[in-house]
């Protein structure tokens, strides 16, 4: 007779309950690991993360702006105004 060993039954934790447990615990952990490791203040990171998206507003207004004028003109060119 060939051996064989007994395992008891485990209970499968895949249900939402374990995910939501993880998802709360790395986000836990990700917090104090951005704390712990942040280069600066938080009053300079938030200046800095202002400077920042007001680089990239700006950045984007200008393309929308290009855009916006190269499809006008290539209207005016379809419509032969120019």
């Amino acid at each position: 007779m060939a051996y064989q060993r007994f395992y008891p039954p485990q209970r499968e934790s895949t249900g939402i309950g374990a995910f939501l447990a993880g998802l709360g615990l790395g986000v836990l952990i990700g917090a104090a690991m951005g704390m712990l490791s942040a280069p600066h203040r938080g009053d300079v990171t938030r200046r800095k993360i202002v400077r920042q998206a007001g680089v990239a507003r700006d950045q984007v207004v200008d393309a929308v702006e290009d855009f916006v004028e190269r499809r006008a003109e290539g209207d005016e060119r379809e419509n032969g105004e120019i």
